[in-house]
């Protein structure tokens, strides 16, 4: 579709899509969900975000058009791929695409995919766009992060592990 039109449409579209997926996260910023907000470089269809988050951890949002995604490549540190945390939290995924989750914290299928990874014990996580609606998937994986620092590592056995690798301080919690 977008692939066949003249590289200039292209581009236009890729940067129309860029600014309204950071108008987006600029809202949530400016609404304190996160702090320390920043978009860097924009080119061809790319941004990267940054922005201080859940236990005043540095994250990075990468945004890429052209592919159809967006990607917080280390979301968790410290998590062997081979670990019962991480199949856990494929399965806490799992069941955000699918029809037992109520519709406002689903993701849709048909719309987005999630996907995680694990390279060398950092896991990554992706929403890939399957409807050109970045909107939907921006907002998707902003809310996906946010249940999994506030839903699946509170609710579940990992105290040890924000305290290790998240810095979470104890006494606070």
């Amino acid at each position: 579709m977008l692939e066949r039109l003249p590289t200039r449409v292209r581009k236009a579209a890729h940067n129309a899509t860029v600014e309204r997926v950071t108008a987006i996260l600029e809202g949530y910023a400016e609404k304190a969900v996160f702090r320390g907000f920043s978009a860097h470089a924009v080119r061809g269809g790319k941004a990267t975000y940054r922005m201080i988050w859940h236990h005043e951890r540095p994250f990075e949002l990468l945004l890429d058009v052209p592919k159809k995604t967006l990607r917080f490549p280390s979301l968790l540190p410290g998590v062997p791929a081979r670990s019962t945390m991480y199949q856990e939290l494929k399965a806490f995924l799992k069941a955000r695409q699918s029809d037992q989750t109520p519709e406002h914290r689903r993701v849709n299928p048909a719309k987005a995919r999630l996907s995680m990874a694990n390279q060398r014990g950092a896991v990554s996580l992706t929403v890939t766009v399957k409807d050109g609606d970045f909107d939907y998937a921006a907002r998707n994986i902003i809310h996906i992060v946010h249940e999994i620092f506030l839903a699946f590592l509170v609710d579940g056995p990992y105290f040890e592990y924000m305290v290790e690798q998240l810095g979470l301080d104890p006494d606070r919690y």
